[in-house]
């Protein structure tokens, strides 16, 4: 990527495209089990005894995104440092396995928040509207300040805490918002053409037009193929903007 704000679309597609390329070559065996783990726990969570299930819904969810804890902090060292890893390994006694799933649990639950607790605490639904925006408005800037925390963690980088993450990120705004959302366009087009003809095909439900299984399995492994781009973007993100969380002691917090 380019080393200012103004970084065009075409590089940052170009960027993802390419790192997408050499994942698949480097972290083969990773990624095939991997996207076979986001597949096989996005049938499960289409049965209809979990999903109808808010609780077991959220506990398979939350498992299908710690089985990616070891192919994110692949990614993270292979961008990073330029290390491939050599199998899909639980490091789960090492401080640096223990930190990536604690905070891999805390993203997962901040997007809920909004979601969740407005309902519970809101004495009018006008009120529950409000606490909700306000809500949401707090945890897109908490994980848009926080984009390079994961992959600090994951390098070990020295001064990998929230404080420096922020520092890092203050004034970084607008680019983290567009390649970001450079990223994801595409996948958003894609998903409105797939909605679209379906129902012009007169499928108003996608479900019952392609099956529930295989739409099960195809909207698990867009997921997948969408969560490997974002962890891309914050790994080349962290390269660019990462300044504080690279250094340790003093000089971290000059």
């Amino acid at each position: 990527m380019a080393t200012t704000s103004s970084l065009p679309v075409s590089t940052i597609l170009r960027t993802v495209w390419d790192d997408l390329g050499e994942l698949s070559v480097r972290l083969r065996s990773q990624s095939i089990i991997a996207c076979t783990s986001a597949a096989f726990f996005a049938l499960i969570g289409g049965i209809p005894a979990i999903s109808d299930n808010r609780m077991l819904a959220d506990i398979f969810d939350l498992m299908g995104t710690f089985v990616l804890v070891p192919f994110e902090i692949a990614i993270y060292r292979l961008l990073i440092s330029g290390e491939a890893a050599s199998g899909y390994r639980f490091d789960i006694s090492t401080v640096r396995f223990q930190r990536m799933l604690g905070w891999t649990a805390g993203f997962w639950v901040l997007p809920n928040i909004p979601l969740h607790l407005p309902g519970a605490v809101a004495p009018s639904d006008g009120a529950e509207v409000i606490i909700s925006v306000v809500l949401f408005a707090l945890v897109i800037f908490a994980v848009l300040r926080l984009t390079i925390f994961m992959p600090a963690i994951a390098v070990d980088a020295p001064g990998a805490s929230v404080r420096n993450v922020f520092a890092d990120a203050g004034g970084h705004t607008w680019l983290i918002v567009k390649a970001y959302f450079a990223t994801l366009l595409p996948f958003i087009l894609i998903v409105i053409s797939i909605v679209g003809l379906a129902w012009l095909g007169g499928a108003h439900d996608i479900r019952s037009g392609i099956g529930s299984l295989a739409a099960d399995v195809f909207a698990g492994l867009l997921r997948f193929l969408i969560w490997t781009c974002c962890v891309i973007v914050s790994a080349r993100l962290f390269m660019k903007i990462g300044d504080r969380v690279k250094r340790s002691g003093p000089e971290a917090r000059e």
